[in-house]
């Protein structure tokens, strides 16, 4: 972004792509925390470029200085002059491209969850979706999957602080008597760890648990996913709690948009599966709440 703004004239690139446009900031960063002086990041993409692409979904925002939700964008591309050209991806390609699943999904995380009902006619659901009573009873499920040529990943909230960065330390601790460690840093040099970037490709991934940053915009055939203390099920609604959330989401200080970013953080956990997710939750009523939507139990 910054050699964008820097280097490149108006008009002078034919075409740029911006891909998870929702995790763009205000401006161009000047550092991890600062963002520098001038121009907007969309007006460094737009006026650079002949054909600005950008993709976007706004349920991956995640952190306060994510500022740009599909709205915004338009208005700000409008506002700079650029023609509009809306185009609208509404079939999702993992889950064995299941719009029953992604829909489940979503409707799992607003206050509407609706019965997981696979097998409603002659066409039943490819996808498949369990939930575990133990953290322990899901990591056996996925590596009878491993064992059979899938592959499979365990990630979770990030509810738990992380201490350490060689993939090594068993800092999620979501039952007693089963720890892991969050995924490896990308400067370790633990034999058999994979560097974070290649947790979800590379063998000795499962070993670790990964979280909204290691797998966004990844995949890999079987899912855990693990439901941390921060969201929990009331019995009617989620419920918020600000004192588990772990990562930098907890800079927002308004507690209804820490509650959406929270959510679309388990949204993106939930949706990196090819053929299918185990869900678990520390919270018994969520796990309640699992149970009463017809989910399989492992």
């Amino acid at each position: 972004m910054n050699n964008i703004a820097d280097r490149v004239r108006t008009d002078e690139l034919d075409l740029i792509l911006c891909d998870e446009a929702h995790r763009l900031t205000a401006r161009p960063m000047a550092g991890s925390f600062v963002m520098r002086p001038g121009e907007s990041t969309v007006s460094v993409i737009v006026t650079r470029a002949k054909v600005p692409v950008f993709f976007i979904d706004g349920d991956q925002r995640l952190f306060g200085e994510e500022v740009w939700t599909p709205e915004a964008l338009v208005k700000e591309i409008q506002h700079l002059g650029a023609e509009v050209v809306p185009i609208s991806l509404d079939r999702p390609l993992r889950a064995v491209g299941s719009a029953t699943y992604d829909t489940w999904g979503q409707r799992l995380l607003s206050d509407h969850p609706v019965r997981w009902n696979p097998d409603v006619d002659d066409d039943p659901e490819p996808f498949g979706l369990y939930c575990a009573d133990t953290a322990a009873a899901m990591e056996e499920f996925l590596q009878d999957k491993i064992d059979a040529g899938f592959s499979a990943r365990i990630c979770a909230g990030m509810c738990w602080e992380w201490t350490d960065d060689s993939g090594t330390v068993p800092d999620v601790k979501p039952e007693a008597g089963w720890a892991r460690p969050w995924n490896a840093g990308d400067n370790h040099r633990t034999p058999g760890v994979p560097k974070r970037r290649f947790w979800a490709t590379e063998p000795g991934g499962f070993g670790q648990i990964g979280c909204v940053h290691t797998v966004q915009g990844l995949e890999y055939d079987w899912g855990g996913v693990i439901f941390g203390p921060d969201l929990t099920w009331s019995g009617s609604r989620w419920l918020l709690h600000r004192k588990h959330v772990r990562s930098k989401a907890d800079r927002i200080q308004d507690d209804a948009e820490l509650l959406r970013a929270i959510r679309n953080a388990y949204g993106v956990l939930l949706t990196r599966s090819i053929r299918g997710t185990v869900l678990y939750s520390v919270d018994p009523a969520t796990r309640q709440l699992f149970a009463d939507l017809g989910i399989p139990k492992i």
